[in-house]
């Protein structure tokens, strides 16, 4: 018995050396689209988020070929509608995770979720200072794309959804840094997306076991296609 927990051990050391990180940056060097200014509440709604050191926020970067990988994440993600926009406007999420919509406005709004899945298809009313909110869940479409959010009742209102059926993604945050952990060893595609500015990055990596992939993805002016709306 001795014998076998032995082997059992050595079997099961080279599996979990076998995967890497990948951890980075995007950025954003140049004048970002202008602020649209809200009217009801005068604030400004940003379509790029960019740090003063040029960090990219609200960007998806994800593993386009991941495999399927465990349970839904049952921690609850939080959307609210505040001074007349969705915060955050860019959310990723594992498929089936719940997602709570709230509105911390006195203004009431309602959430429209706009996709070719059914059940990403929905729309949910959102009263003046429902701190309580709605909660949903997402599938994932395939191939990837976001799910679209937006208000009927202030149009200018929107975000967007990524859900994925794996764990290999993340979203960028204030500095346009972002990490994934645990992805196999080997070379892997990797996707940046950003739908607020229709920046699109696909590049390859070589991640190496135990070791870390580090990226770093620039954007301009030039790669801004802003989705009609």
């Amino acid at each position: 018995m001795a014998l076998l927990a032995m082997v059992s051990v050595l079997e099961a050391a080279p599996a979990r050396q076998a995967i890497g990180t990948i951890e980075g940056r995007i950025r954003y060097e140049g004048p970002p689209p202008a602020d649209v200014l809200v009217p009801e509440s005068g604030a400004m709604q940003k379509t790029l988020h960019v740090s003063s050191a040029g960090g990219l926020q609200y960007a998806v970067v994800y593993l386009p070929d991941a495999l399927r990988t465990g349970a839904p994440r049952e921690a609850a993600f939080h959307v609210d509608q505040r001074q007349f926009v969705f915060v955050p406007p860019v959310i990723a999420v594992r498929a089936g995770q719940p997602v709570r919509f709230t509105n911390s406005d006195t203004a009431n709004h309602n959430v429209r979720a706009t996709d070719s899945i059914p059940e990403n298809t929905f729309a949910l009313d959102t009263s003046a200072a429902d701190t309580a909110g709605k909660v949903r869940r997402f599938s994932a479409p395939q191939p990837v794309r976001p799910v679209r959010l937006s208000c009927d009742i202030h149009p200018w209102m929107t975000a967007w959804v990524y859900a994925f059926e794996h764990d290999q993604f993340a979203a960028t945050d204030a500095d346009g840094r972002f990490r994934i952990d645990r992805v196999p060893a080997g070379r892997h595609r990797v996707a940046v997306r950003h739908p607020a500015g229709g920046l699109e990055r696909d590049l390859s990596v070589e991640v190496r076991p135990g070791e870390t992939a580090l990226l770093d993805v620039r954007f301009t002016p030039a790669d801004v296609h802003m989705p009609s709306r």
